[in-house]
């Protein structure tokens, strides 16, 4: 079973206003009794269920005990759960789940590849060291909404209000996490329903998405609890990721199935550390030691998807149109859109942290480390990357994403419907136009970005600043998409790849200390001590320039993968 939902963290300061709001829809308008949940999760000590993107909980609900398995979906608002019903331990016996209730089907095919699980001989799945590393206590209090009404995306929600704490651990190393989230699930009819009812309480309240599970956050928690780090290193899985395309048949491929995976693994990337830098605490804006690592890794999946929206609209330019629905159009363009203002509000403060490395070499070589100057916070700009994560403007641009992917959905399964019911052959004289492959599309698409690049950083020398930064943010898109279809790609694309990761290294480098110069230079006046970071950051400008130079002449003679 699929459930299709979308969850959403709620700030302190509006708990009670979301509420209230929850009591007036409700049909008595007053709240219902909440249902209490009392969950155990269980998995390996070293989290093969969670490598896997999976969660398995034991639950009392109310008075009753389900048994679920989650696994990951085709995307952010669709999750696999299988829930069974299941008995309270005997008395006096530790609560353990029993993996034979998961037998046959999806989920049963998930444990055994997560956890090697072998129902023959262990049908239980007490073999497979399974453990409980932390449980939730919540207070649930739902009510239905109807959305859309006499509208294409008609549909009936619900609003399910969680409060509560996850907890870990036992006696004095025991952690807790308060939780407070409004999870919106499709009850019937069309999924942007919950699209447009999550968008409603993220205006009104300053609601933000949240990907990461409880399962996650509990984890966490867990590992805080036995070594006593509350600051646990991001998960590989955290790191982008190519889009997840067939293994076999990529030469019939359609180009509107690559540009789908494209998307779906570029929000995965932003969702994932959009979440994780919101639940990051915002009680110092100056300190970017947890929030920078993150951010940059939020902001580098702002930039492939901004990169694969203009990918999309320089080949249609050029002749070679996907064939995509116009609400799936206007959607991805205003999602890059916003990815753009984001991305610019995010750079003000990694300016600061990447600029960090220019005072600590200067004191390296005797000379003043007077820090790079900073500029004030733009007007408009929220006060720390944290709070950017958590703004409306974050949360609209992964609702336009999700809109623009059910959008294509519902015209490729209209497509098919029209299809089956139309006439095997053309009717004599019409022109059948060929939709184009994934591999032609990209080639294409490709080999003109290449060469606009190509005919840029032959004439490197007689680039000024801006043109210079130009190639960069030209090239850096070409690496983003070429990235994104790793797959795709022909086999000695990695050498190509590599050289152009080198040239922008350097061309970044060259960026860095263009940066500081301007900003060393406005305070000259105000403090002496920068006269000598400038006189340093000139003397790096030829140097820094033909390394540049050298790397882009590397790229230039490593073939073309397309």
């Amino acid at each position: 079973m699929q459930e299709i939902e979308l969850k959403f963290q709620i700030p302190a300061e509006a708990l009670d206003a979301v509420r209230t709001e929850l009591a007036r829809l409700a049909p008595d308008q007053a709240l219902p009794a909440p249902l209490i949940l009392q969950a155990a999760y269980f998995d390996t000590p070293d989290r093969r269920l969670a490598q896997a993107r999976s969660a398995l909980r034991v639950r009392r609900e109310g008075d009753e005990w389900v048994q679920t398995l989650k696994a990951a979906g085709s995307h952010t608002m669709v999750r696999v759960e299988d829930n069974r019903a299941t008995q309270p331990p005997p008395a006096g016996q530790p609560l353990a789940p029993s993996l034979s209730l998961h037998a046959g089907g999806p989920a049963e095919a998930a444990l055994r590849q997560s956890l090697a699980w072998q129902p023959e001989q262990d049908a239980d799945g007490a073999r497979c060291g399974l453990v409980q590393l932390y449980a939730t206590d919540m207070r649930r209090t739902r009510v239905q909404l109807a959305v859309g009404a006499g509208t294409l995306h008609e549909g009936l929600v619900e609003l399910a209000l969680d409060e509560g704490a996850i907890l870990a651990g036992t006696g004095s190393a025991q952690r807790s996490v308060p939780v407070r989230e409004l999870e919106i699930e499709l009850i019937s009819g069309h999924p942007q329903a919950v699209i447009d009812a999550g968008r409603d309480w993220v205006q009104r309240f300053g609601l933000w998405l949240d990907t990461q599970t409880k399962a996650h956050r509990g984890d966490r928690l867990a590992r805080w609890a036995v070594d006593g780090d509350a600051s646990a290193a991001l998960p590989e899985s955290f790191q982008p990721r190519p889009a997840r395309l067939p293994a076999t048949g990529l030469a019939s491929l359609s180009a509107e199935a690559a540009w789908r995976a494209g998307v779906e693994a570029c929000l995965a990337h932003i969702t994932a550390h959009m979440s994780e830098l919101a639940g990051l605490p915002d009680r110092h804006p100056g300190d970017l030691s947890a929030a920078a690592p993150v951010a940059y890794q939020w902001r580098r999946g702002l930039r492939r998807l901004r990169a694969l929206g203009r990918f999309v609209a320089d080949t249609q330019a050029h002749g070679t149109p996907l064939n995509l629905s116009p609400v799936a159009h206007l959607a991805l363009q205003a999602a890059c859109g916003h990815a753009a203002v984001l991305a610019r509000q995010l750079g003000h403060w990694r300016d600061q942290d990447a600029l960090a490395w220019i005072p600590r070499k200067l004191q390296q070589l005797g000379l003043p480390a007077l820090p790079v100057p900073t500029l004030p916070v733009p007007p408009g700009c929220p006060a720390s990357p944290v709070a950017v994560a958590r703004s409306t403007l974050a949360t609209e641009l992964c609702l336009q994403v999700l809109t623009a992917l059910l959008a294509e959905g519902a015209e490729a399964v209209a497509e098919a419907d029209a299809a089956a019911d139309a006439p095997s052959a053309p009717a004599p004289g019409t022109l059948q136009n060929e939709p184009p492959s994934a591999q032609a599309w990209l080639s294409a698409g490709l080999r003109r970005w290449h060469g606009h690049c190509a005919r840029t950083a032959r004439r490197f020398g007689d680039l000024g600043p801006r043109a210079t930064h130009r190639l960069r943010r030209r090239a850096r898109q070409l690496r983003d998409v070429q990235d994104l279809y790793a797959s795709l790609s022909p086999q000695d694309e990695a050498t190509h790849a590599q050289a152009l990761a080198k040239a922008l290294d350097a061309l970044g480098t060259l960026q860095d200390e263009t940066v500081a110069l301007g900003r060393y230079q406005s305070v000259v006046a105000q403090d002496i001590r920068a006269q000598a970071a400038c006189a340093w950051l000139m003397a790096r400008r030829k140097p820094s320039r033909k390394q540049a130079q050298r790397a882009l002449r590397r790229w230039l003679r490593c073939n073309a993968p397309w």
